[in-house]
């Protein structure tokens, strides 16, 4: 038995009950988070682009697309959520990229289609998530492909998502298989187009194919049994690790589970690359009580010279949540980061340039602390215009929504309202969408629950 025959063997065998009580608290969680998020993306100029594209392509109506109630295929409803819910790069993220808006997206648009629970959809997206998290494991993937320029939430997301959907659409192992040779052969992204809605639209397709691979599994299409393992499968081609051991990593899947430890809520709508320095700005101006107006400089250091964070000087709101040196100025003068903070208004306002020229970015050398460690958060330091010199470093695996220190319920459904205000005609209608969503688990048929509460 090869690995990719191990793998599908483990997506049909798995069951909810399989399942740690942590992995399935911690995936709810963030789909949960995912669902407000995509109601908030619906609001910005792509959600409108890609709505009408789908209306314009027609199709069954099996599914809905959120917020604006339209009901088109299962596709492309799986096409325009996926988008909408990576437009504010604000859903969550951990493992192979951002995996929630790579599999949830699809799973509600299929899930609908066939009359679904919940509780279908989340044993389906645990059981995605850790073929999608098992691969990223074995193969290093990001130490192989990211500093290429891949971009792992479209390329291992396609295998994520289809072995989500196969799982939902209750495939058999010669059926799963074929819907991961598919996946294999559909994946696809390119970091160079961060800061455009390209990126969002990475999201999409992959949603959109996790449900076609499945879909035409189901009905006896075929594909390469062996895409793990084959010389010229998607391993070897995509990431190109000759060395990994396959075999292993298929017979570890779930032992243990890491769905509880790898995902990390967001609570700034930017790349996550910007978060622990994020996470120190503004602890430092609750300690020292200061303004922008106080700040000499501020420099932060990086401990390698990132494949995302693109843009120095961005010219517009998306190219502004991949700027490490645009997230620290807006930080420092509006002392948050939100949804506003990203529009061309902002980023060109005077203020905030101003703050930018006395921002500096430095990459640290793997020297610099006497050996060959370097440093497992973004130190910055700020100097103040009286001469004190304030500094922090908050370790990436810490921050804030991370599962080291999380968030909590409390906060996360906060986040959800303040989302779903942006669309939702009322506070009763958030009301009433908190509590349809808040557990997954419970949603007893979700097409229902969709059009009931998540459409403006």
């Amino acid at each position: 038995m090869g690995a990719t025959e191990k793998v599908a063997k483990w997506i049909v065998e798995t069951t909810y009950e399989d399942i740690p009580p942590d992995a399935i608290r911690v995936a709810n969680e963030s789909c949960f988070d995912l669902v407000g998020v995509i109601l908030a993306g619906s609001t910005q100029k792509l959600g409108d682009i890609i709505r009408g594209y789908a209306g314009e392509l027609g199709g069954t109506e099996e599914a809905t697309i959120l917020a604006s109630g339209e009901r088109t295929s299962a596709l492309n409803a799986a096409l325009v959520n996926g988008t909408m819910g990576h437009a504010l790069d604000y859903d969550d993220f951990g493992g192979f990229g951002h995996p929630t808006v790579a599999i949830f997206p699809a799973l509600l648009a299929l899930g609908e289609s066939i009359g679904a629970t919940g509780r279908d959809l989340m044993e389906a997206y645990v059981v995605g998530c850790e073929v999608g998290l098992a691969v990223d494991y074995a193969t290093h993937y990001h130490g192989q492909q990211m500093h290429r320029g891949f971009h792992s939430t479209a390329i291992l997301g396609r295998l994520a998502a289809a072995a989500a959907c196969a799982k939902l659409l209750k495939l058999d192992e010669a059926q799963t298989t074929m819907a991961l040779g598919m996946a294999g052969s559909m994946a696809g992204g390119v970091i160079h187009n961060f800061g455009t809605m390209t990126k969002p639209l990475h999201a999409g397709m992959t949603c959109r194919d996790g449900v076609m691979a499945a879909q035409l599994a189901q009905r006896g299409f075929t594909a390469g049994d062996q895409i793990l393992e084959h010389p010229v499968g998607f391993t070897a081609t995509v990431i190109g690790d000759e060395h990994t051991d396959l075999d292993a990593a298929a017979d570890k899947l779930g032992k243990p589970f890491r769905v509880q430890d790898a995902l990390v809520i967001k609570k700034y709508p930017s790349c996550g690359g910007n978060h622990a320095m994020l996470d120190s700005v503004f602890g430092l101006m609750r300690e020292h009580e200061f303004s922008h107006q106080d700040v000499a400089d501020a420099e932060v250091v990086q401990s390698y010279a990132s494949t995302v964070m693109l843009y120095e000087e961005p010219e517009s709101d998306l190219k502004g949540k991949f700027s490490a040196k645009y997230n620290m100025a807006a930080a420092l003068v509006d002392g948050k980061v939100g949804i506003d903070t990203f529009t061309d208004d902002r980023v060109a306002a005077s203020d905030v340039q101003d703050m930018m020229e006395r921002v500096s970015m430095r990459v640290q050398s793997k020297w610099e602390r006497g050996g060959s460690e370097v440093s497992k958060g973004v130190p910055i330091r700020i100097t103040l215009k009286d001469g004190r010199v304030i500094e922090h470093e908050t370790p990436r695996g810490e921050i804030l929504g991370s599962q080291v220190n999380p968030w909590g319920m409390e906060n996360i459904a906060g986040k959800f309202r303040e989302n779903a205000a942006l669309v939702l005609s009322d506070d009763d209608r958030v009301d009433d969408a908190v509590r349809q969503w808040q557990d997954v688990t419970q949603v007893e048929d979700v097409g229902a629950a969709i059009r009931d509460t998540l459409v403006g």
